[in-house]
């Protein structure tokens, strides 16, 4: 594949419904329709019905999502071959910030853990070389380490 077959720029989109409590019917430029929901009381907020993930769920959903994507990516144009790849995220923010009960914190996440499991008999050279590139080209991690959250990962590698 040659760079001119890839554009330069490409646009995703959602639009959120409300619909009471903490309720959003969203809908994606694909067509997929998701449901975002809270807890009754989370966070301090008026709360919903926990008829969907939080908001916070979802870019944690997102985040161990891209992580497979985008290894199997690069171990694809690497040569690598990766039998098994499984990805647990877990992202800290403070709650207290977004209920707006103390002004000196920030609701941005300030730390993500990544305990990403790989299946393969590559080389250490192989894998050092497809870390390094995961963690200059998947969009959710850098989106995340650019907002100045501590960014954590565990590498596990199975045999």
């Amino acid at each position: 594949m040659d760079e001119t077959d890839i554009p330069a720029r490409r646009e995703n989109w959602a639009t959120a419904e409300f619909s009471g409590g903490a309720k959003s019917v969203i809908t994606l430029k694909s067509g997929h329709v998701l449901v975002a929901d809270e807890p009754p009381g989370f966070a301090g907020g008026a709360g919903g019905q926990n008829a969907g993930p939080t908001p916070t769920g979802f870019l944690v959903a997102a985040f161990a999502a891209d992580i497979p994507v985008v290894l199997q990516r690069i171990a694809k144009e690497q040569g690598v071959e990766l039998q098994s790849i499984d990805a647990h995220v877990t992202i800290a923010w403070n709650p207290r910030a977004i209920a707006g009960l103390t002004e000196e914190s920030d609701p941005t996440p300030f730390e993500a853990v990544s305990d990403i499991a790989l299946r393969t008999n590559a080389s250490p050279e192989a894998l050092e070389a497809l870390k390094a590139d995961y963690l200059k080209r998947c969009p959710l991690y850098n989106l995340l380490r650019k907002s100045g959250c501590a960014m954590i990962e565990n590498w596990v590698i199975l045999d």
